[in-house]
């Protein structure tokens, strides 16, 4: 999986923008301006702790643009910003395993504590 971050300054908010390969589209649904360290931590942990758990006791979490669902059998996204765009999908749009999803917010925790 290949991605890469950028941010983008203005006077009030630093916006950390994310590009992955197009299988990977959906992470740059991550982009946003208000991301700290502690809300992608909060991310790995849910993630982590519930990566054996069934449908019913997933970790979920959502912005308004990418919907987020982890449970035993990885992690499925859905992005919502498509949606409203009309491009509804018949399944999600991205399902990885645990560790690959884990990795890349690891990494873009690193990217946020190098720029904050």
């Amino acid at each position: 999986m290949e991605y890469k971050f950028t941010i983008k300054s203005n006077l009030d908010d630093t916006v950390y923008i994310i590009d992955a390969e197009e299988k990977f589209d959906v992470l740059s649904r991550f982009s946003d301006a208000y991301w700290t360290t502690y809300k992608v931590q909060e991310i790995i942990d849910g993630v982590d702790k519930r990566r054996t758990n069934s449908f019913n006791n997933a970790y979920k979490w959502a912005n308004e643009d990418i919907y987020v669902l982890s449970f035993e059998h990885g992690v499925f996204f859905t992005d919502l910003l498509a949606e409203r765009a009309g491009q509804k999908s018949e399944k999600q749009d991205l399902d990885i395993t645990h560790d690959e999803f884990i990795n890349f917010l690891k990494d873009f925790k690193k990217f946020i504590e190098q720029n904050s």
